[in-house]
């Protein structure tokens, strides 16, 4: 019983429960919310956010699972989505690099920019792997509309992240 407990204290597991919690609502809610013509899109925010709250490598390593799992329910090819989200996972980290002491506005300037890039290099990075017609003027407006969605949820999204990317020690 004790080595359950242990598996579920840390935190690449408490991750995955809460990164299987935002695919669930990533896949039916705001599946069908689109404002503008555009899936908003939560598991991005997800990787921004442990970034933001871990830095850079856990970013990236969070990211990486994050766009795991969702390449996992997409039909894009396998891993393409989990190296974008490390990319993006990785960049909204490398805002304690660019920022003493980051406000609240900073984080969600920042969350938004990189989410906005995650969906701009989402459809090169297809581009690259041989998928036609997914580079059009349309891109612009998921990216801005996914950079402000997200940069407006940054600052719960990033306290979920802290606490569920904490170590076990910390969180008791």
């Amino acid at each position: 019983m004790n080595r359950i407990l242990a598996i579920a204290q840390q935190p690449l597991t408490r991750l995955f429960l809460v990164a299987l919690i935002v695919l669930s609502f990533q896949t039916t809610i705001f599946n069908t919310m689109r404002p503008f013509g555009v899936c908003l899109q939560v598991m991005l925010l997800l990787s921004t956010s442990s970034g933001l709250a871990r830095g850079s490598e856990i970013g990236a390593i969070a990211g990486f699972i994050v766009g795991m799992m969702y390449d996992l329910v997409l039909s894009t090819p396998l891993g393409l989505g989990a190296v974008v989200f490390a990319l993006v996972g990785y960049l909204a980290g490398m805002t304690n690099s660019f920022v003493h002491q980051p406000t609240w506005w900073t984080k969600m300037l920042l969350a938004g920019a990189a989410s906005g890039l995650g969906m701009l290099f989402m459809p090169l990075a297809l581009t690259i792997v041989g998928r036609e017609g997914v580079m059009n003027r349309h891109i612009l407006v998921v990216a801005l509309v996914v950079g402000v969605t997200n940069a407006a949820a940054t600052i719960p999204a990033e306290r979920l992240c802290g606490w569920v990317l904490s170590e076990p020690s910390e969180v008791r």
